[in-house]
């Protein structure tokens, strides 16, 4: 599937990283130490989004929890969770997408340069994130959210990935899973993959000019 963009061949790929190139979720991180119950409840009525935006812009994790307790004084077991939660995040990190590592190796064997843009704590990225994922050592630039106190869609944070590497948004290709991101994208002038599968990834890029054909 692919979202809205210029016909060009695109001459750099960005992608993001939570269930783009590695799998996140939420629940792995005390699945077996908490029940399903107890955190599906904070996830939908505890906003865990909103303080996990928060720790994806870079705010520190002691000025999260004293917010969250401060929001909600009647439920101190949230805030709880919240703190298992960042103690045991690499378990939220569940494996490598199938099929995107031998897409990225293809795309850097062919000479594509690649970035990253990423919604994800700068602590947490720096010891799990970025480690899981040998391939980023070879990309052309990264840009963590965390680093940045920006998060997406913001178009704020596409710019300064736009304005520090020096690329042309006409040029750039995006992929992510999340619509309101390849939106945001779209509407400064990138191209946009709407990330469902490597196959259809792959598909997707082959029609672009960035990878060749596969002969039977």
């Amino acid at each position: 599937m692919t979202g809205t963009g210029t016909a060009r061949r695109p001459g750099a790929v960005v992608f993001d990283y939570g269930n783009v190139l590695y799998a996140w979720e939420s629940h792995g991180a005390l699945a077996g130490r908490r029940s399903a119950r107890a955190w599906e409840e904070f996830v939908a009525e505890g906003e865990f989004s909103r303080w996990n935006e928060m720790a994806d812009a870079g705010v520190p994790f002691d000025d999260i929890l004293a917010a969250l307790g401060r929001a909600r004084p009647d439920r101190p077991d949230w805030a709880d969770l919240l703190a298992d939660y960042w103690r045991h995040f690499p378990d939220s990190l569940t494996g490598p997408v199938p099929g995107v590592g031998a897409v990225v190796d293809d795309l850097l064997d062919a000479g594509v340069r690649l970035y990253a843009l990423t919604n994800f704590n700068h602590e947490l990225f720096a010891a799990f994130g970025r480690p899981r994922v040998p391939q980023l050592e070879r990309f052309s630039g990264i840009v963590v959210s965390g680093q940045e106190h920006l998060t997406k869609p913001d178009p704020a944070i596409f710019r300064v990935l736009l304005e520090r590497y020096g690329l042309d948004a006409a040029g750039v290709l995006l992929v992510d899973d999340s619509p309101a991101n390849t939106d945001a994208a779209a509407a400064l002038g990138l191209a946009t993959h709407l990330f469902r599968g490597a196959g259809c990834l792959r598909a997707d890029l082959t029609d672009r000019g960035l990878l060749d054909a596969l002969v039977d």
